[in-house]
């Protein structure tokens, strides 16, 4: 009897809209808030670690900002974009 309850229950859960897409502005929203978190986690290793510039320091920063911010922001463009063509092509069929 209780197999029967888990089936029902699967079967009447919702199902997901996974094809919602993101606005040019929404991918803005992301990448801000993104950076900002970037330059939270900046100004705290900076702190942790004796609030000195040295060239350590500076090659941190390059990391973080660089890598880890430029990364995301491209890997955005890239979304933004693909979505943008796959979009077209979905309107197309």
């Amino acid at each position: 009897m209780a197999k029967n309850k888990n089936r029902e229950q699967k079967q009447q859960a919702p199902a997901q809209n996974t094809g919602e897409e993101f606005s040019f502005k929404d991918y803005f929203y992301i990448n801000v808030f993104f950076w900002a978190f970037l330059l939270v986690v900046a100004i705290i290793v900076f702190f942790t670690t004796g609030a000195k510039m040295d060239p350590i320091m500076e090659n941190v920063f390059s990391f973080i900002f660089l890598v880890f911010g430029c990364g995301f922001t491209a890997v955005s463009v890239f979304d933004g974009i693909y979505e943008k063509f796959n979009k077209s092509s979905k309107d197309e069929k």
